[in-house]
């Protein structure tokens, strides 16, 4: 039978999510929380979709649309454009989206998801609602609500933040 560890008065306790700091400082622990949730988004996508964070999250913006430039997904997934841009080239060599070149839209690279690309798409959702799902679980969903609600409302802080001082 197995014994159980116990812990010597020497070993240091185990600091929370954004460690002394993040209990002083919410924006310490939001920045925290943020890292280890795409730490492991990122390490999952592209362990069991070989896709990056950018590539995944182009692929959700496009399944919702018809075609996009380059800009329009940028404000849509919140990169810069030279990320969007990289994105598309990796998903366009692997089939996933079709890029085009158009005068119709100023001289914008206008990307759509090919067959193969709304089919991953599908499943890359169901996958990612069912990840947030298992994360969730444990909250209430009136709390859940109220986090949603609440960040929301931070976002739009960030908008108008005055960061002179």
């Amino acid at each position: 039978m197995p014994t159980q560890r116990t812990k010597t008065k020497d070993e240091p306790k185990q600091l929370p999510i954004g460690g002394l700091i993040g209990e002083q400082h919410i924006t310490v622990l939001l920045v925290s929380i943020g890292l280890r949730l795409n730490r492991g988004a990122s390490a999952y996508y592209r362990e069991a979709w070989n896709l990056s964070m950018a590539e995944w999250r182009l692929l959700l913006a496009l399944k919702g649309t018809h075609s996009l430039n380059v800009g329009e997904l940028s404000a849509v997934i919140d990169l810069d454009k030279a990320a969007v841009s990289r994105a598309l080239a990796l998903l366009q060599k692997n089939e996933l989206v079709s890029v085009q070149q158009t005068r119709t839209r100023g001289r914008a690279a206008i990307a759509t998801l090919t067959d193969e690309g709304r089919k991953l798409s599908a499943k890359l959702l169901r996958v990612s609602l069912e990840r947030q799902h298992r994360l969730f679980k444990s909250i209430p969903k009136a709390d859940k609500a109220e986090l949603e609600r609440l960040l929301r409302q931070l976002a739009n802080a960030l908008e108008n933040a005055d960061w002179e001082h």
